[in-house]
């Protein structure tokens, strides 16, 4: 009876012994490939690596389990490679996007980038044929762009930044967000950048002025229209387009008459009524005069309480009524801090600066109205000041 105990122990065992083998062997089988894949990801890791070892590398990190991120930089050009923990293949960011939520991300970055750009830029760049590299941060994505379309004009790197906030809902990772935040907005003024001041006499011109107040627009542009009194009331529409697109106004006396040539009580009562006009269809005081023709003298600054803005860069636009000469002489005369004088009753104008802005803002340009200049160059506009350009009250 002990044998066969002995024996039926010995069965049990060999028994057990049996079944721990067999699911060593299958939990090995199981490994092996867990194993495999993970050297298959460092080494698709190592060979990036090798492949861009000329370039400084600024990112070599995995997020969140789902894949290794490696960022370069060399001067200018950033580049970026993603590597699937799951694959241990390389893949383009939008593989880690929700399913079905490509077209939304693409959309909302879209959007994010005509916020930013002027059209010209956001159209070349969003039109699918600009490569892309995306850059991931604690609290934001960076797109890079490249465009062979805007190659010859602009120089600059272009990127946009997308706070996660905004996106958060298409992407498959968890990430960190921010509660204080700003999008990129092209009217974001730039002390370290050089701007200049558009500015339009004669308006309101209806449909004119209108699509001059567009191709601003499109530019992240804005000027200051001098407008005339007596045509303010036909143009109350215009006028609030104007303001509405963050423009702003100003006044070019009630009926254009030479100052010079006016009673200096003439030009008061004239004044005041202009003022009472724009008010009546804005609800807002006009802070700056424009005299027709550049005309004033010590008189009339100390006649009316008002800023006297005049210019350093005259298009001659009435005489020439020539786009190319337009363009060319803005081009060829301008600098930092410069008021450039034009109408906004010409096509060739309008024509005109729909030509120039994008090649300004190529030149490193911003195009704003007075306030803002003054705002840039930390200048008080003075009340009975003749200004020329935003250099130096004259």
């Amino acid at each position: 009876m002990k044998e066969l105990n002995v024996k039926i122990c010995f069965s049990v065992l060999a028994i057990v012994l049996c079944l721990f083998m067999l699911v060593f062997k299958r939990e090995e089988g199981m490994l092996n490939p867990v194993f495999s894949l993970s050297n298959k990801t460092e080494a698709k890791v190592n060979e990036i690596l090798k492949l861009n070892e000329d370039k400084e590398l600024i990112a070599n990190e995995t997020i969140k389990n789902k894949f290794v991120y490696l960022a370069f930089q060399q001067g200018e050009e950033f580049v970026s490679h993603f590597v699937d923990t799951n694959t241990g293949e390389e893949a383009d960011f939008t593989t880690y996007l929700k399913s079905g939520a490509e077209e939304a991300f693409s959309k909302k970055v879209e959007e994010l980038l005509y916020l930013k750009y002027p059209k010209f830029i956001a159209d070349a760049l969003s039109d699918g044929s600009s490569p892309k590299m995306y850059q991931v941060l604690k609290n934001e994505l960076i797109v890079h762009y490249t465009s062979e379309a805007l190659h010859s004009l602009i120089t600059e790197p272009l990127y946009l930044r997308v706070n996660y906030n905004d996106i958060q809902e298409f992407l498959d990772f968890p990430v960190s967000l921010d509660a204080n935040y700003e999008q990129e907005n092209g009217y974001q003024l730039e002390k370290d950048k050089k701007a200049i001041a558009f500015t339009f006499d004669d308006g309101p011109s209806g449909e004119k002025t209108n699509r001059l107040v567009q191709i601003l627009e499109e530019n992240k542009a804005h000027a200051t229209f001098f407008m005339v009194g007596n045509r303010m009331e036909a143009g109350a529409s215009v006028i609030r387009n104007v303001l509405n697109k963050g423009n702003e106004i100003g006044s070019h006396s009630y009926a254009h008459k030479n100052m010079k040539r006016q009673r200096v009580e003439d030009i008061v009562s004239d004044e005041e009524k202009t003022k009472e006009i724009y008010k009546s269809i804005t609800g807002q005081d006009l802070l700056y005069t424009r005299p027709p023709y550049g005309n004033v003298n010590k008189s009339i600054k100390e006649a009316l309480d008002t800023t006297f803005i005049n210019w350093n860069v005259d298009t001659e636009d009435w005489l020439h009524r020539d786009k190319n000469y337009i363009v060319n002489h803005i081009l060829e005369n301008v600098k930092d801090g410069d008021i450039v004088l034009m109408h906004d009753v010409y096509d060739t104008t309008i024509d005109a600066v729909e030509e120039v802005l994008p090649k300004l803002y190529a030149a490193g340009y911003q195009v704003v109205s007075i306030s803002e200049l003054a705002s840039l160059k930390g200048i008080s506009l003075e009340k009975h000041s003749v200004y020329r350009s935003l250099k130096e009250a004259q």
